[in-house]
């Protein structure tokens, strides 16, 4: 059988001495060694040992092999570590709850939440590029570089983010209102809406000042912005997850507080 070993003594003065799993193992340079260079101290050698506990044969391990193992090596520790991480976070914060988010940020990131028909084609945002929308200073230039990701999300971005960490909060900071924490996704995207609505009849001639609401001319090119107007699959989505975050925070918030009224 092969087993990896280290050479503890070369063969300069007689016999050399490699040891394999702990146990030392004297060799002869003649009819064992079958590398071209000569056998050093230190060196890492794949020692074949026979059934009387012999050393049949020693080979030098190159070094390209000992730093593509050690690679491995640490990657599986690595991979281990990960996975023992992700398995106390998820029994932590429980399966459901991940998968929540994850579906909350392909809604928010990946998928069109808003798509708008323009003479110039179909402009479609995703809701992170909404946010990148309304933090502009000038709505229209967004509009027409949808899509290419250059606007900066600036505070919205950063609220977003905090947003996502709110039905995690309770698992963190044990406070009875932590659990409302869950309630933020919902809140936030709630309020992009109203601002991104506002925005988006601005960008398209709707936001001049003294425009009466009420002036047929108005309201029919109030409808037509409305009808240019679809509403993408990420909105629900993302919505599917923050009603589950917000259902979740409201019922336990209303629990222990008829808990603690009991």
């Amino acid at each position: 059988m092969t087993r990896r070993g280290k050479i503890l003594r070369d063969t300069s003065a007689g016999n050399g001495l490699v040891v394999v799993d702990g146990q030392q193992y004297p060799f002869m340079l003649e009819g064992t060694w079958r590398s071209e260079v000569p056998p050093a101290v230190g060196m890492t050698v794949d020692a074949e040992i026979n059934d009387a506990g012999q050393i049949v044969s020693l080979l030098v391990v190159q070094e390209s092999q000992l730093t593509k193992e050690q690679a491995q090596a640490a990657l599986q520790a690595a991979k281990g570590k990960g996975a023992e991480i992700f398995s106390g976070v998820v029994a932590r914060v429980g399966a459901v709850n991940l998968v929540a988010l994850l579906l909350l940020i392909i809604g928010w990131i990946f998928l069109s939440a808003v798509s708008i028909q323009s003479p110039a084609g179909n402009i479609s945002f995703t809701f992170w590029q909404l946010l990148g929308f309304i933090n502009a200073k000038n709505a229209l230039d967004v509009v027409m570089q949808a899509g290419t990701g250059s606007a900066s999300t600036g505070i919205y971005g950063l609220l977003a983010f905090v947003c996502l960490l709110g039905p995690f909060v309770r698992y963190f900071w044990k406070d009875k209102l932590a659990v409302l924490g869950g309630v933020l996704p919902l809140l936030f995207m709630l309020i992009v809406g109203l601002i991104a609505h506002s925005s988006l009849n601005s960008a398209m001639g709707m936001g001049g000042t003294g425009v009466d609401p009420n002036d047929p001319m108005v309201k029919e090119m109030t409808q037509q912005v409305s009808q240019a107007i679809t509403i993408g699959v990420g909105v629900y989505l993302s919505l599917l997850a923050c009603l589950y975050f917000a259902a979740m925070g409201v019922k336990d918030f209303l629990g222990a507080k008829a808990g603690t009224a009991s």
